[in-house]
């Protein structure tokens, strides 16, 4: 079905006592996920918007959220230099895994394509490779000037972007 933009309105609207920090649907399809100044992650189910479940266990502002592959996993990280690994969809979200992970704010995560992997970026200029399942750091990454705010896999999975408050992207090479 080819959309229509025109005919484009608001669907729905999710709220939140606090100001949003960035927001993304989860794999699944299911799931609206935000984060916010209040250091929640808010999940809302798109069938009920009024059905609202709030993680909460980051000392400090959420920057970045990635998902597993298959949605059931769910990685958040922000400015208490902590990655936390939670069960997406829990009635009751409590975190299954935390990693001291950077020194200061964490500003950037994304997943490989074969969903085996985690790269962060962060205020200490460096990238970051970890093993999704285990949480444990496969590969560190320096060479930046200043603070890492993105990182991407290639869709191929050989390479990693990531970019910086100097203007500069680098791509590593993975293969």
């Amino acid at each position: 079905m080819k959309p229509d933009f025109k005919a484009a309105h608001v669907a729905a609207e999710f709220d939140h006592a606090s100001p949003l920090i960035t927001c993304r649907f989860d794999p699944t399809g299911k799931f609206v996920f935000a984060t916010a100044e209040d250091r929640a992650i808010i999940r809302w189910d798109l069938a009920d918007s009024k059905k609202k479940t709030v993680f909460s266990a980051h000392d400090g502002w959420v920057w970045a959220l990635a998902f597993a592959k298959d949605g059931q996993t769910l990685v958040s990280a922000g400015a208490d230099d902590t990655l936390i690994w939670w069960p997406a969809t829990a009635e009751k979200p409590e975190p299954q895994r935390k990693v001291s992970a950077h020194k200061g704010w964490i500003r950037a995560l994304a997943v490989s394509p074969d969903g085996k992997h985690l790269a962060s970026g962060g205020n200490d200029r460096l990238v970051r490779l970890w093993n999704l399942a285990d949480g444990k750091m496969v590969q560190e990454f320096s060479g930046h000037e200043l603070d890492v705010y993105s990182v991407a896999f290639h869709p191929d999975g050989k390479f990693l972007l990531s970019g910086d408050l100097m203007g500069k992207v680098q791509q590593w090479d993975l293969a």
